[in-house]
């Protein structure tokens, strides 16, 4: 039996892979909205037939996963200011000077891939605190 969760996650990850796919055809092409419903019916799509083949019935998270992933996230938040506060320093100092689009771009890669990092370590570590 397939959790309700998962199942929604695949209709509506269908439902929106088909509409982005009809939505190229319609627009021959030139609309983003077509591109952006195909990439995000298909995260849902794909995001429900993993976890129902990883978890099935079982619960997804417990408490320690739960706990490993706030403290992954907690500190990648510090790890994302304090990269962003030294950009600051840097771009102040002239030491390096970005432009708003590479700066927000380095800073959105450094948060998203600290954060894989962090709750990767804290995983393989066991435990937090």
């Amino acid at each position: 039996m397939m959790k309700p969760r998962n199942m929604y996650r695949i209709v509506i990850g269908a439902l929106m892979a088909a509409s982005g796919v009809a939505a190229i055809l319609m627009s021959g092409g030139e609309g983003i909205i077509g591109t952006l419903l195909l990439c995000a019916g298909l995260a849902f799509l794909i995001t429900g037939i993993l976890r129902h083949r990883r978890y099935g019935d079982d619960p997804e998270s417990d408490e320690r996963s739960k706990k490993i992933g706030a403290y992954g996230i907690t500190y990648a938040w510090l790890t994302g200011l304090f990269f962003m506060t030294a950009l600051f320093w840097l771009d102040y100092l002239n030491v390096l000077r970005l432009d708003t689009r590479n700066a927000l771009w380095i800073s959105i890669l450094v948060l998203a891939l600290s954060a894989v990092l962090f709750q990767a370590w804290l995983f393989r570590k066991g435990d937090v605190g």
